[in-house]
């Protein structure tokens, strides 16, 4: 097996076992494990894109939106735990409770981006361009406004990205030489 596509017999093994639920856990937790190697390193990005897709494509089947719940992270703990990588590179580390918050991230900059919990799990992961972070590419011809009290410049997002069937809020904000990230917890009343 290629390198590149080494998670997919230890995925097709799992799912063999007896119980692939927890086979499959393993199974991830191994490949996670093996991200650190360089010779698994292109591998491990294909499994991200190959989750990402997987994610997305059920996220669309209405049956399955339905029974989108909260994180398990935060069902287990009082405090969700979230990380903001930045091409490998930790850039923030945000906290929720239990409730509704918000947590801002500046100096957002053009690179590859991943949302993950504290547990490893990669919940959003994408590339935020110059078109996504700076307002003079991304609305070329208009001037940034500004707040009238404050001389800050009004956020007005580039992509809104929805998680976890909305309990969960990406916002790109971008300005001048850098952007903005917003990541709003939402509770579950919030959503419907």
């Amino acid at each position: 097996m290629r390198d590149d596509l080494f998670f997919i017999p230890m995925i097709a093994e799992a799912l063999r076992r007896p119980d692939p639920k927890t086979a499959l856990r393993v199974a991830f937790k191994r490949i996670q494990a093996m991200r650190h190697d360089p010779r698994f390193g292109v591998g491990y990005q294909q499994f991200l894109r190959f989750m990402h897709a997987a994610y997305e494509a059920r996220s669309h089947d209405e049956s399955y939106e339905a029974s989108v719940r909260i994180p398990e992270e935060l069902d287990r703990s009082s405090t969700l735990v979230l990380t903001l990588e930045r091409d490998g590179v930790v850039m923030a580390t945000c906290m929720f409770d239990r409730t509704s918050g918000i947590q801002t991230v500046s100096d957002v900059r053009p690179g590859y981006w991943q949302l993950k919990t504290d547990t490893g799990r990669v919940l959003w992961e994408g590339l935020l361009t110059t078109d996504d972070v700076i307002w003079a590419n991304s609305h070329p011809g208009r001037d940034l406004h500004l707040a009238a009290d404050t001389g800050e410049s009004v956020r007005e997002a580039t992509r809104e990205i929805a998680l976890l069937g909305g309990t969960l809020v990406l916002r790109v904000c971008p300005g001048v030489d850098h952007g903005v990230l917003e990541i709003i917890l939402k509770t579950p009343e919030s959503i419907a």
